[in-house]
């Protein structure tokens, strides 16, 4: 089964040799890489060409991640379609564990594929390693709650069916989080669902340059609109089944993990965006220091 690895690029030049280097020193042999050159200004394209010989490069105007992703999916032509973000880095057997794991799956259009992965930081030093919770046996409602309540899993690990994609549509490319969008309209609106791949297959790249585009403000509002967004599209009955479930889902949870939701989201999102960078960089050094 071939595997189309779509690496959306912008102003990556710093960490994009090993990106690409990753995906070339995959265990599993069906692979095609699509890079996809989103206007960038710096030295990205030139790091391409070097690697031409060994992937397909499409260079187009700046549009944003989905914009990106899409343009790779157009001229994808492997029946799995993986996502990996330009500062992030995939295990060697990352893709092998995959596509073993989609084959044991008997509906593939109904799965989207993810993996435990590591954190690092942006001298690529692991701070710690993220063992996401297997929801693999959970009704297929009570996992849709969980996924309303918050986003979990991480879109580098991911692996998709192309016809699913086909089938349900491609990446928003009017939301900052065109992840977590697709994965919340597919599971409540067509019935998919995550399926967890109960190993480490990649790192994941905590730099300022994320950090900002994710403690804002704008986050939380976006990701509410996008919760919004996707129940307005359920009948009546199913949404307000939904909006019970999980404001009972909100009320059930641990202190704890309230307390950790107000520190993540409400917190950061009302702080001045310098204080909570500086907060999260703080946050992140304990953690090396810890480890």
């Amino acid at each position: 089964m071939l595997v189309s690895v779509i690496i959306p690029i912008y102003n990556a030049e710093k960490y994009l040799q090993e990106c690409l280097n990753s995906v070339l020193n995959q265990t599993y042999p069906e692979i095609e890489i699509i890079a996809v050159n989103d206007g960038s200004t710096d030295n990205s394209l030139e790091i391409l060409k070097k690697y031409s010989n060994k992937l397909k490069i499409i260079s187009k105007e700046n549009g944003g991640a989905a914009s990106a992703l899409n343009a790779g999916i157009n001229i994808a032509s492997g029946e799995w379609i993986k996502r990996l973000d330009v500062d992030d880095v995939l295990l060697p057997e990352a893709v092998e564990e995959l596509v073993s794991e989609a084959k044991k799956i008997k509906d593939k259009t109904s799965t989207i594929l993810i993996s435990n992965y590591y954190n690092i930081d942006s001298k690529g030093k692991i701070i710690d390693e993220v063992i996401v919770p297997n929801y693999n046996e959970v009704d297929p409602f009570d996992l849709n709650v969980i996924l309303l309540d918050h986003d979990f899993g991480n879109s580098s690990t991911s692996l998709i069916h192309k016809s699913t994609i086909a089938k349900y549509g491609m990446f928003n490319e009017t939301v900052i989080f065109e992840d977590y969008e697709l994965w919340l309209r597919y599971c409540l609106l067509h019935n998919c669902r995550l399926h967890l791949v109960q190993k480490t297959l990649a790192k994941r790249r905590i730099h300022q340059g994320q950090i900002t585009k994710v403690r804002t403000r704008v986050s939380l509002e976006q990701q509410d609109k996008i919760k919004k967004s996707v129940l307005d599209k359920l009948n009546p009955a199913d949404r307000t089944k939904y909006k019970i479930a999980l404001r009972q889902y909100k009320k059930n949870k641990p202190i704890t993990e309230k307390c950790k939701y107000f520190v993540r989201y409400k917190l950061f999102s009302l702080l001045p965006t310098f204080f909570s960078i500086n907060l999260i960089n703080a946050y992140w050094h304990a953690k090396k220091l810890k480890n």
